[in-house]
């Protein structure tokens, strides 16, 4: 491909390769080939000189019209010409009529453009204080392909009921992008939520904040919903004021026909309205909102379309905007679209907006002993839901057209007179959905998918959780310098005389637990306070601070003021002596003498004139991963009644120091037996031969690192994300015991939750997330 054709990005006239050296970190070759396919040839340069023989047509030759494309009116036919690629440009190449794609530049990338002719336009949508929906349009210099691709823009806040005139911005986020069916491509339409420019706190009526935390609380659980959109088209009145006479009721003033015909309805005077609703459909597939039908209504005027199915918060998000596509229809069918339940008085149906909804237990086998599950729990909070199902809902909710009284509660199945109901297929296959039929037109798609999820979540969660809190799992493991036959016997038999079941067992080698830093993970925020943090990022309490002073008579903040604390890789630095020399001299302090606790996995310690954190580490690292060397571990379990987690690590396994353990737990045995056992040495309080999770929560943190457990598989780890508490705080956050807000200060987790039966635990873990909810 050594002839060159013109890149229409640049203009340039290029060979193949070099459009592949330009385009090579861009692009995929497929596409540089189709786009090279789709480049016009470059004319050839006139020459003196004759021209070569040639095997196939020229630069010249190629680039002449085909009369076959040209059409009757003397334009070349489009299709004739074949069609480029979507340009793969570098954005700094293209010319100003070109469409970029990608962030937005903003102001200042604006003014070095030429001029506007190849930016995109953005509708930005949102609700206001009434929940009514705005928008307004923005020039940007691409076209986003990702949600963080756009800016936040802001607005008057005192002119839509969200601000006071003092102080009126409020922002808008980007949450969702369509494509704009008004305008065309390359523009698009981005639906976004208020939130206020002062304290960055959710604007009155963002209702669509708390709707996305319950979803995440929650999406574990797979929430699907659909929206059944019923609206009635009115003629319009006077401008500003809600219009009272639906389109096609008689111009004398006078009712038509009873309502009968009209439903799924065709023909002139019968399906009234049908070019919004055709038009609608339409401009919602081309914006890429999730719409799967449309209908004709019960009364003249009145339509329904469906929005679904959508999983989570983009059910809100596809709603609203399929709303305001409506409402931007109507401008030119002269028609006012309501979305009022009941906006004909009489013997007429309201207008609802019935709520498709099932999550991932109502879809598998057995789902629909789920689904009566559930509606019994929306039976219990039947008026709460009711206040979160759009306003003036009582008008069309009076039992006489459609779903039972207000004040009425019912479920059945194929029951449409019902509060809920419940397919026929899905009794008959066992599984499948539920709809709540009380939503009114003009409801709030996020405070009534938020109110579903919720009492759904809380319903199938209470289980889950209590699960969670009745069965002990803990991880426990012989240390390297005990791990032999005999404390293997040892051990075991200690677990299983006590009525703990040993679910697996095995050896883990050090070379193992070096390459997959398995030790380090373990002891993480302890390698982490002796490693890679400096004293100055750690919080020191201050009761523990008091603690300090009075053992060595110093402040805590004087000695950090004179630069005296050192983690442990520095403080060796400091005294000009190995890491392993530093744990000697650490391992000898005594504890309440030179060295103090400042919470789980932190400790204080003088050694010379310094004081280093977590001086032990390093020492008791190399004692996992030394050459020869592994544990041996037990995964043991055992229902919460029979031994509570404080005695199982109290009288069973014994306290740190095992001098100080009772008689018959496994460290006071290791240490009065440790010759009769085979050991080289008695152990200590670092060698204390067995270890043990301090609580259920560290026993799963443990199990998933070591055994690579799986939390949604778990009973405890399934209880923690039923309580609301994400996989990934959990996994990138909590397991690394971290600093958290509770009750007053910053505090260790681990600390928060050591000793806790499995209840006691979930339900703190609970409150400890809400705490500290970002």
């Amino acid at each position: 491909m050594s002839d060159k054709r013109v890149d229409p990005a640049t203009g340039e006239a290029v060979t193949y390769n070099e459009l592949v050296t330009t385009y090579k970190k861009t692009y995929k070759r497929r596409e540089i080939e189709e786009y090279w396919e789709a480049c016009k040839p470059a004319r050839a340069k006139k020459s003196k000189a004759a021209p070569a023989k040639e095997s196939k047509p020229s630069a010249k030759a190629k680039s002449k019209p085909d009369p076959k494309a040209k059409a009757k009116d003397g334009k070349k036919d489009e299709k004739a010409k074949p069609k480029a690629k979507a340009a793969p440009t570098k954005p700094e190449t293209k010319t100003d009529d070109k469409v970029r794609t990608g962030k937005d530049g903003g102001a200042s990338a604006l003014a070095k453009l030429r001029s506007f002719s190849g930016c995109v336009l953005a509708e930005y949508v949102w609700l206001d204080a009434d929940g009514v929906t705005r928008s307004k349009t923005m020039t940007m210099t691409a076209r986003p392909l990702k949600v963080t691709d756009l800016k936040v823009w802001n607005y008057d806040g005192s002119s839509t009921g969200q601000a006071d005139g003092h102080n009126s911005e409020v922002l808008l986020k980007p949450r969702a992008i369509f494509n704009d069916p008004f305008r065309g491509y390359p523009n698009v339409m981005v639906l976004a939520d208020a939130w206020n420019a002062w304290d960055d706190q959710p604007a009155k009526n963002n209702t669509r904040a708390p709707c996305a935390e319950i979803m995440d609380m929650y999406r574990s659980l797979d929430p699907w919903f659909g929206i059944e959109q019923e609206y009635t088209l009115m003629k319009p009145g006077k401008v500003g004021l809600k219009p009272t006479v639906p389109l096609g009721f008689n111009a004398d003033g006078s009712e038509p026909a009873p309502q009968g015909p009209y439903y799924t309805g065709a023909g002139f005077n019968v399906a009234i309205g049908r070019p919004v609703a055709d038009e609608h459909y339409k401009l919602c597939m081309e914006a890429g909102v999730k719409i799967s039908g449309i209908n004709a209504e019960v009364m003249p005027g009145q339509w329904e379309f469906q929005i679904g199915p959508c999983r989570g918060i983009e059910m809100g998000d596809h709603l609203t905007m399929a709303r305001y596509i409506m409402l931007r229809v109507t401008e030119k069918h002269d028609c006012v679209c309501s979305f009022e339940p009941k906006p004909a008085k009489g013997d007429w149906n309201g207008a609802g907006c019935h709520t498709n909804f099932s999550v991932t237990p109502m879809r598998v086998a057995g789902g629909y002993d789920t689904i009566i599950k559930v509606c019994e729990a929306f039976g219990k909070v039947a008026k709460e839901h009711i206040a979160e199902y759009g306003e003036d809902n009582d008008k069309r909710l009076t039992g006489k057209h459609e779903t039972c009284d207000i004040n009425t509660f019912k479920y059945g199945v194929a029951n449409r007179g019902a509060s809920i109901r419940i397919p026929r297929e899905a009794e008959k296959s066992g599984r499948g959905y539920m709809e709540d039929r009380r939503p009114g037109a003009n409801c709030d798609p996020y405070r009534v998918t938020k109110i579903i999820m919720k009492t759904t979540g809380e319903c199938l969660s209470a289980e889950t959780i209590e699960a969670g809190g009745k069965t002990h799992t803990a991880f426990v493991f012989i240390k390297p310098h005990a791990n032999n036959e005999k404390v293997q016997t040892l051990v075991k038999e200690k677990l299983t005389s006590e009525g703990l079941t040993i679910k697996s067992e095995g050896t883990i080698k050090s070379t193992v637990i070096d390459k997959k830093k398995l030790i380090d993970t373990h002891y993480g925020a302890i390698a982490a306070k002796a490693v890679t943090m400096k004293p100055k990022d750690l919080t020191v309490q201050e009761k523990s601070q008091e603690e300090f002073e009075k053992q060595f008579g110093v402040k805590w903040s004087k000695v950090m003021e004179d630069g005296l604390v050192f983690n442990a890789m520095d403080g060796a630095k400091k005294l000009g002596i190995t890491a392993d020399e530093l744990g000697k001299k650490y391992d000898a302090l005594k504890k309440g003498e030179g060295i103090i606790k400042f919470g789980g996995g932190f400790y204080c310690g003088k050694v010379d004139d310094i004081y280093v954190i977590n001086g032990f580490y390093m020492n008791m690292r190399s004692k996992f991963t030394a050459p020869g060397t592994s544990i041996y571990y037990y995964e043991v379990e055992w229902p919460v009644e029979k031994m509570p987690w404080a005695d199982f690590r109290g009288k069973l396994l014994g306290p740190t120091d095992p001098a100080s353990a009772p008689e018959g737990s496994l460290r006071q045995q290791i240490y009065s037996k440790w010759s009769d056992l085979g050991l080289k040495a008695q152990p200590d309080t670092g060698d204390n031969g067995v270890h043990a999770s301090a609580s259920p929560f560290e026993a799963l943190a443990e199990r998933c690192n070591w055994l690579r457990a799986s939390i949604s598989k778990d009973a405890f780890g399934k209880g923690l994300l039923a309580s609301g508490i994400p996989l990934p705080m959990l996994t990138k956050e909590w397991f690394n015991d971290p600093q958290v807000d509770f009750e007053g200060g910053k505090k260790s987790l681990f600390d928060l939750l050591e000793d806790l039966d499995a209840a006691a635990c979930l339900k703190k873990c609970k409150e400890i997330a809400a705490a500290n909810k970002k």
